[in-house]
């Protein structure tokens, strides 16, 4: 419960603004010299977490605590019995008058709401982190400044030079930006936003992706990709966090465009642009969606009958792309009135260059079996993930002499149980492999050396959850088995379409016997899986099952805004 409340409290984003009070407090109470000696060293110990603070370059960060740890003088002389010179205390306010201004002023001089990357004529950089580190980092500067006479007292003449000093970069900053001056040096957002609109201009582009989402989303698009590129016009990504940026411009060699504050979003995108593309539904895809003079077309990043696969918020694009009709039925099945004209089956084209053998799994001496658990989810109803079961589960596969892949979710340690279950079953997998010399793959290898797709190469068979991998490893027509993690019975299928040609493992892992033997020995559904990837992934043929998502695709970008 303690380390619960703790992790919760995340003390490192609570202390700086709370040890200042308690500074305070034990100056003006403190029964002893030590206990007021100890106040002072909680003033030292706050300004080290306040220079050291790895978020440090976010202008009012931990205001609060800064402009409290400014004051200290008065509190200090207070207890102390004598008087605050006027030098002293004209530096104290002046210290916590710049700590208050902090904010505002950094909104007025940062360029930290626009950035590009892969633009010709673009800045790489669009923030300088200079120009907000600087504005935090001078600010405490000034309080570190103001605390020196408590145990100097002949340095109180000297602090109010030290302040101004400190004030003056970030008055010349502001100064140079109210003026117009600092375009060259230390572009503001508008002039990096005009420069990456008239960049793009240039380049001309018939289409955009647009992409938001926490830190570690970027999968979801760059599954994408390879397919966009097919798609001839040319287009170029935007993107709504800073974090996302590098990471694309990584992925592709298209244009990067990130832009936070919806009111330039407008103004960045090229007339050329006729059709925007979205692979996910984060709430900030409402600021795109609104802009009727283009065509919004929801990709979703996988297929699968989680929530997200039939997401009520669908309506609000243009057209949906799904893999097969099982991906129209969902939506009606769940009750989203959603006529079937505004959707479009395309195939999974991530799935087009996958093997599909013709040797039975019963032929198979020593099977490599895919182990590919997902997330928990960030709402309760997205929870499917198995992996407490996993260790059991790995230890059932091991004592069979199978080869276990381990590739669970890029999102996976976001939950402290599934963390603690992927380090054991990556322990398992270890030790196995030095015993046996089985060639087990796990961690990095998995995650980063192999693609998905590589490990569904790789497999012999698949056990996963409630996911799009299901779906994809689908077209393989291989063996699969499913792992029941909300424990549905006899339900299950009403939930997971696919349960009707996977074989259901149990929550609890009771039935993993039986289950096994049907996935490694008897797979007595191989010829309903078969039947099943029509309707779950489209009736295209395999030698160009990618056309079918690039033709429909192009067709729209063609059009544009449907009448």
């Amino acid at each position: 419960m303690l380390r619960e409340l703790l992790r919760r409290a995340r003390p490192r984003k609570v202390l700086p603004d709370a040890l200042p009070v308690l500074c305070h407090a034990l100056l003006l109470y403190g029964p002893a010299p030590a206990w007021r000696a100890a106040g002072l060293a909680l003033v030292a110990a706050t300004l080290a977490l306040l220079l050291f603070d790895p978020k440090s370059g976010q202008p009012g960060r931990h205001a609060v605590g800064r402009a409290l740890l400014a004051l200290t003088p008065f509190t200090a002389a207070l207890a102390a019995g004598i008087e605050v010179s006027a030098a002293w205390g004209l530096a104290a306010l002046g210290a916590a008058g710049l700590v208050a201004i902090e904010r505002p002023l950094g909104r007025f001089v940062s360029a930290s709401g626009v950035a590009a990357a892969n633009l010709r004529s673009n800045m790489s950089v669009g923030d300088s982190t200079t120009r907000r580190t600087l504005l935090i980092r001078l600010s405490t500067v000034a309080v570190l400044a103001v605390q020196v006479p408590i145990a100097v007292p002949g340095a109180a003449s000297a602090v109010p030079y030290a302040v101004v000093l400190a004030a003056l970069p970030a008055a010349a900053l502001a100064t140079a930006r109210a003026c117009g001056l600092s375009r060259l040096v230390l572009p503001s957002s508008e002039d990096i936003a005009w420069t990456a609109a008239n960049a793009l201009d240039r380049l001309d582009p018939a289409f955009m992706v647009y992409f938001a989402g926490p830190p570690g989303g970027a999968y979801q698009l760059a599954t994408w990709l390879p397919y966009l590129e097919a798609v001839d016009g040319g287009f170029f990504i935007m993107t709504r966090e800073p974090h996302h940026l590098a990471e694309l411009a990584g992925a592709t060699g298209r244009p990067v465009v990130y832009v936070e504050d919806q009111r330039r979003i407008d103004a960045i995108i090229p007339e050329s642009v006729s059709t925007v593309f979205y692979v996910n539904n984060d709430m900030k895809n409402t600021n795109m969606v609104r802009n009727a003079d283009l065509l919004h077309i929801q990709l979703l990043h996988g297929d699968s009958d989680k929530p997200s696969g039939a997401d009520p918020a669908a309506a609000m694009y243009d057209r949906i792309f799904v893999a097969g009709q099982a991906g129209v039925d969902r939506y009606a099945d769940r009750g989203v009135g959603l006529r079937s004209d505004r959707f479009d089956v395309v195939g999974r084209p991530q799935v087009s260059g996958l093997d599909i053998p013709r040797t039975e799994i019963s032929d198979v001496k020593v099977p490599t079996v895919l182990y590919a658990p997902t997330w928990t989810g960030i709402y309760v109803d997205a929870d499917h993930c198995s992996l407490p079961l996993g260790p059991q589960l790995v230890r059932t596969l091991l004592d069979r002499g199978a080869t276990v892949l381990f590739r669970p979710h890029p999102r996976t340690d976001r939950d402290d149980r599934a963390r603690r279950a992927r380090i054991e079953v990556e322990r398992l997998l270890r030790a196995d492999a030095a015993t046996t010399g089985r060639a087990h793959v796990w961690g990095a290898k998995a995650r980063e050396e192999m693609t998905l797709y590589d490990c569904f190469d790789a497999a012999d068979a698949l056990v996963c959850d409630v996911s799009s991998v299901a779906t994809d490893w689908l077209y393989t027509e291989k063996p699969f088995a499913v792992v029941d993690a909300r424990n549905e019975g006899p339900d299950f299928p009403e939930t997971f379409g696919l349960a009707r040609v996977s074989y259901r493992i149990d929550s609890t892992g009771a039935n993993l016997d039986p289950v096994l033997d049907e996935l490694l020995k008897t797979d007595p559904l191989r010829f309903e899986r078969a039947r099943a990837k029509v309707y779950h992934l489209g009736d295209f043929p395999a030698e160009n099952y990618e056309r079918a998502f690039v033709d429909v695709a192009q067709k729209y970008i063609d059009v544009g805004v449907l009448d």
